[in-house]
């Protein structure tokens, strides 16, 4: 299964440490009303947590194992990767319970952005992604990557 996330939600973490995974990234994923859905999160890039469906993440770990554990350096990052990443399930609202660990990782406390990031989504705090989407502007990213 293919899926591409994309788009900017802003949102609230709850009081018992939920958010709601917003409905334009659910509708790519979830087949029926109320089913629950399994996705794995992780430490990721710049202060974020990265959330994946099981697919992907799959994708992603061949690729890793497909690396010789001849070296220190790369025993000790794939340990560093593996050891970040936790298995949730969204509740039939789609709402997911941010594991407290990663939830400190990336200093989310209240506002939260979700944020589409091709075959992953990402979980910011608020005041830590608004400066740095801000730090780019369209035209540089799109020149960058050569997307236009």
């Amino acid at each position: 299964m293919s899926v591409s996330f994309s788009g900017t939600v802003y949102h609230q973490l709850d009081d018992k440490g939920r958010i709601r995974i917003p409905s334009k990234f659910t509708k790519l994923f979830i087949k029926k009303e109320g089913e629950i859905a399994h996705l794995k999160m992780m430490v990721g890039t710049q202060g974020c947590i990265s959330v994946y469906l099981p697919e992907q993440h799959e994708e992603r770990m061949e690729r890793m194992r497909a690396i010789p554990d001849d070296n220190l350096q790369v025993v000790q990052a794939k340990r560093k990767i593996m050891s970040s990443v936790e298995d949730v399930e969204t509740d039939k609202q789609y709402r997911i319970v941010l594991p407290p660990a990663l939830r400190a990782y990336a200093r989310i406390n209240g506002d939260v952005v979700t944020v589409g990031n091709d075959d992953h989504f990402e979980i910011w705090a608020k005041e830590v992604y608004d400066p740095i989407d801000n730090a780019m502007s369209f035209q540089t990213a799109t020149e960058l990557v050569g997307y236009f």
